[in-house]
């Protein structure tokens, strides 16, 4: 027995079946397993090659560990298709070696006592497979007749609106297209639902493809004001704070306008889009202007004294590269990301607490749900013994989480029971695109879900049943003092109902940008996640459309929550770390005005 199978016995709880070896770019091969049993498979990979590994589920739903030859684990990957289904693992090694994969069936009850996986390793070719003008045609026929079918967009727009950009867009679909040209005529489509919970996504071999043959545009971004700034210097380029205004010719106004046009957001709101670009500048800029540039030129501009500079021959990163320079990028951006889900935090010379809430997931708490309640808990509790009379929430960064979280922070806010939604509406229980989503084969499992929430009114709508989707109880320590909420276009899906619910039901005044989630709701909760068969397209259609009860409705349909104060960061304040939105606040209060 070899060191590392030793080493693995140790790793894995079930037992382990002989260590096979498996040659690349062959046929795939078929395994019948047990569920307390594991698999090894051993095999050479060459540095830098791009390949797939791909187990294909056949009744027992395994877990996949790839390890190097030190036994040290380098992916792991579980897809949520349970029993039925493929495990793909696409990975590209720093050094020719031996590689090992482990295929775990998980100990769970519910997964079959045996079942069968099949298992292939192949090598990725450098080019992408083109399609007919027929099997392009029918993938963007699905894509559309599954907005139809589940009504996205049409919160926001008219079926005749609808139907006039997918017959532009599929105008442009053109005989021996690939899976990213393809990428580039739907992606509007999805934009144009304004439904901020919808997305699609290039194909696996797309996406692998950029890998080995895309170069990226070696900057970091912040928008504001419809300006595009460059936040780092690169090299000996002095860029960090100047205004971009050409990449190789291409005005950055056009770069913009293009990627406003692949970018969903809910209803007409443009602070989430331009928050969601510019984390995604240089993928975006790669996949719609240039793939493989050698080199870029760029026109800068100095915001201050106007001056305009010209820098040329600057790198482009393939993506090994580009992912190892990001983090260094990032890691000098004060206050880039956040570290943890939430933060708690009292100024006692301005009798004044801070709740930072990041994340609203309750995978990202200790203990869960029940995890966070208790953190809630402890907050206030310690607000009320100290008797703070100001709070400072601070959610510009809040993108969401799981459904209801919102309600316990907002029930330590409210003084009465609230309506939190006027209705919660689905499309429907059956889909005729099921068959090419991650439900194929599953119909039940989707109906009795939906039917768990859902029923059909005498008036043909399917709507949430009583008691489904209420808020939380009121608390004993609810807080009773003045109330500041900080937002800004991060401030989605879950962060965004908080924000609404709390103009409406408590006294809170609010500071920064619009919010990026819909003020009078959105369409989240139950997904679809879907695969065009040909293209192999993939993305996720939301299915509830949560309308939030609200009795201030000043706010345009189709915008987030306008704040009372509209405060923004110059770009000097941004990079240097300075927090201009909360220093106003702070600043506020401390001198005893009247909001």
């Amino acid at each position: 027995m070899g060191k590392y199978l030793i080493l693995s016995l140790l790793l894995i709880s079930n037992t382990i079946i002989a260590q096979t070896k498996l040659e690349t770019n062959k046929s795939k091969t078929i395994h019948v397993v047990k569920r307390t049993e594991a698999k090894i498979f051993s095999f050479e990979l060459r540095k830098d090659k791009y390949y797939s590994i791909i187990v294909e589920q056949q009744g027992i739903d395994v877990i996949l560990y790839l390890k190097d030859n030190q036994n040290k684990i380098i992916k792991e990957q579980d897809s949520p298709n349970g029993q039925i289904g493929p495990e793909k693992i696409v990975f590209s090694p720093d050094n020719s070696n031996t590689f090992l994969l482990h295929v775990k069936p998980l100990d769970e009850k519910e997964n079959s006592q045996e079942g069968k996986f099949s298992i292939s390793i192949k090598e990725i070719p450098k080019k992408l497979m083109l399609f007919t003008t027929q099997q392009l045609n029918k993938d963007f026929d699905i894509l559309k007749n599954a907005f139809i079918e589940t009504k996205v967009g049409l919160w926001y727009n008219t079926y005749p609106q609808f139907d006039s950009i997918c017959k532009v867009q599929r105008s442009k679909i053109k005989d021996k297209m690939n899976a990213l040209e393809f990428y580039q005529i739907v992606a509007p489509l999805v934009s144009f639902t304004k439904e901020g919970h919808s997305n699609i996504r290039i194909s696996d071999d797309a996406s692998t493809y950029i890998k080995q043959t895309g170069k990226y545009f070696p900057f970091l971004v912040k928008i504001l004001n419809g300006k595009v700034f460059l936040i780092n210097d690169l090299n000996n380029f002095n860029t960090k704070g100047f205004i971009l205004t050409k990449i190789n010719n291409n005005s950055v106004d056009k770069i913009l306008e293009t990627f406003l046009k692949i970018e969903p957001s809910d209803g007409f709101n443009m602070t989430s889009k331009f928050k969601w670009i510019e984390t995604a500048f240089s993928k975006y800029y790669l996949r719609f202007f240039e793939l493989n540039p050698t080199f870029f030129t760029i026109e800068i501009e100095n915001p201050t004294t106007n001056e305009k500079l010209t820098y040329k021959n600057i790198p482009s990163y393939n993506f090994k590269e580009f992912s190892n320079l990001l983090p260094n990028l990032q890691a000098k951006i004060p206050n880039y990301s956040f570290t943890k889900p939430s933060a708690f935090s009292i100024k006692k010379d301005i009798n004044c607490a801070i709740l930072t809430i990041n994340d609203l997931n309750t995978n990202v708490f200790e203990n869960g749900r029940k995890g966070f309640k208790q953190y809630l808990e402890n907050s206030f509790k310690e607000i009320s013994e100290k008797n703070i009379q100001n709070l400072i929430i601070d959610l510009r960064k809040c993108e969401g989480g799981t459904q209801g979280m919102e309600d316990h922070l907002l029930s330590y806010l409210v003084n009465k029971e609230y309506q939190k939604y006027k209705y919660v509406e689905i499309p429907g229980f059956n889909y005729s695109f099921i068959k090419y989503s991650d439900y194929n084969g599953k119909e039940d499992d989707l109906i009795k879900d939906l039917k768990t929430d859902f029923y059909l009114t005498t008036d043909g709508r399917y709507l949430t049943m009583k008691g489904h989707y209420e808020g939380d109880s009121i608390k004993p320590n609810n807080f009773k003092g003045n109330i500041y909420i900080l937002i800004s276009g991060l401030t989605f899906s879950g962060g965004s109902e908080f924000a609404s619910l709390a103009r409406n039901y408590t006294n809170a005044k609010f500071f920064g940008e619009e919010t990026g989630g819909g003020y009078y709701g959105n369409t989240s909760g139950s997904f679809i996640s879907y695969t065009l068969p040909n293209t192999q397209l993939t993305g996720r259609i939301p299915l509830c459309k949560f309308v939030v009860e609200t009795n201030k409705n000043d706010i345009a349909f189709g915008r987030g929550l306008i704040p009372d104060f509209y405060v923004q960061s110059t770009i000097e304040d941004y990079i240097n770390g300075n927090d201009t939105e909360m220093d106003f606040v702070i600043k506020m209060i401390s001198k005893k005005l009247n909001f």
